[in-house]
């Protein structure tokens, strides 16, 4: 029996999961990482760049390996 394994690339659930992390990432450096707005938009950019695509490989390893069989 084959597995089902697929992930949709393009996820609002994920995104916004993304987003919140950024935020609240961005929230706690706030004063000690990240001093000025540019620092800002270059942390959010780089949680945004490294966390969507790590999310979409969490999707597809948990749909991978828990999926009820």
């Amino acid at each position: 029996m084959a597995l089902d394994t697929h992930v949709d690339l393009v996820s609002e659930r994920r995104a916004r999961s993304v987003a919140v992390l950024a935020v609240l990432g961005l929230v706690f450096n706030l004063g000690t990482t990240v001093t000025t707005a540019g620092d800002a938009v270059l942390f959010l950019t780089v949680s945004v760049v490294v966390g969507y695509p790590l999310f979409t490989v969490f999707s597809l390893l948990s749909s991978r390996f828990w999926q009820e069989r």
